[in-house]
């Protein structure tokens, strides 16, 4: 599993933030200036917080508590007052308005994963669970086995303006808690990845993030950087070694709105351990220097396993140049 680097977490929408929080907050502000390219250069887009890898746990049984015995108690739990049928109402009306957004902005998928990604239907025979079972806390995504509960990882193949493949979570914003619309659906984000090739990799990356965020009941923000403890692509050498956050090109908007609240469309993007370090010593603004340079020498936001690291002495100039303009924002 990921482990959480320097980064901070900015809360996706309309007021995104500078005050530091752990990766499952969010964050507001209203201050945001703009780079030598036009781009929103937002305040506090990094922070300094490490979270170890070794910390994340899967919950035992021993961890969960009795369950409530309402009839000697006045506490309700949420589940009993929820109203299933408004939910799952809810749940897809959100879900078909977040394909027709995908489609809109990226048109037709050339693949999904699972292949058997739907609308869920209006009512849904609850299975039969074994007694054995443990539920994963509040942050588990649900039955495996249902439908609904699927997160799927959206394809789209190259095209004279994407030349390259893009991979997308559907999923995340999903609103499996929710009766009501709220400020924000689900856990507020999706995310997005790009390479250079179709392969299976961008797809663990994103499945492993998902995992992350529905078992620690988090999320992740622009900001943000990931230490993978490994090679992005599985059993290679990649220098890519870790992520980080930031927003993507192809969804200028970055905050869209769903019948159940807001979600933001975030792009990871692979980087190098000097390059990850680079982004450390400029501290609040390293991410937006680090997107800078890669756009400046035709990289981009695309995760290319095979790219050797852009610190490097040709690279000098952009890098100061970069950490200067950064500079001359700090207040």
């Amino acid at each position: 599993m990921p482990s959480r680097k320097k980064g901070s977490g900015q809360k996706s929408g309309k007021d995104r933030g500078s005050d530091d929080r752990d990766i499952g907050a969010n964050e507001k502000s209203s201050e945001e200036r703009k780079s030598s390219e036009g781009r929103a250069l937002p305040a506090g887009a990094d922070g300094t917080a490490n979270t170890d890898k070794s910390d994340f746990q899967i919950p035992s049984q021993s961890d969960f508590s009795p369950p409530l015995n309402l009839e000697d108690t006045e506490v309700i739990s949420r589940s009993v007052n929820e109203d299933p049928v408004k939910q799952r109402l809810l749940l897809i009306d959100a879900w078909k308005t977040r394909d027709q957004l995908y489609e809109h902005l990226f048109g037709p998928h050339t693949y999904v994963s699972p292949p058997t990604y739907a609308v869920p239907p209006e009512y849904v025979e609850k299975p039969v669970r074994d007694p054995n079972t443990v539920d994963g806390g509040s942050g588990d995504p649900g039955e495996p086995a249902g439908e609904d509960m699927h997160l799927a990882v959206f394809a789209y193949g190259p095209d004279p303006l994407r030349p390259y493949w893009t991979y997308i979570t559907a999923g995340l914003s999903s609103p499996w808690l929710q009766e009501d619309p709220e400020e924000v659906s689900g856990f507020g984000c999706e995310l997005m990845l790009k390479s250079p090739l179709d392969a299976a990799w961008p797809a663990q990356i994103l499945r492993s993030l998902a995992f992350y965020i529905f078992n620690h009941a988090g999320t992740i923000a622009p900001g943000v950087r990931i230490g993978l403890n490994a090679p992005i692509k599985e059993n290679s050498d990649s220098l890519l070694r870790n992520l980080f956050v930031w927003y993507a090109d192809e969804a200028a908007d970055c905050w869209y709105q769903l019948p159940s609240g807001g979600f933001g469309l975030f792009c990871v993007v692979g980087i190098t351990d000097d390059e990850c370090q680079y982004a450390e010593s400029v501290d609040e603004y390293g991410n937006w220097c680090l997107q800078e340079v890669l756009r400046a020498v035709g990289i981009g936001q695309v995760s290319n396993p095979e790219r050797a690291s852009i610190i490097t002495d040709k690279n000098r100039e952009r890098l100061n140049n970069a950490r200067t303009t950064a500079n001359n924002f700090k207040p």
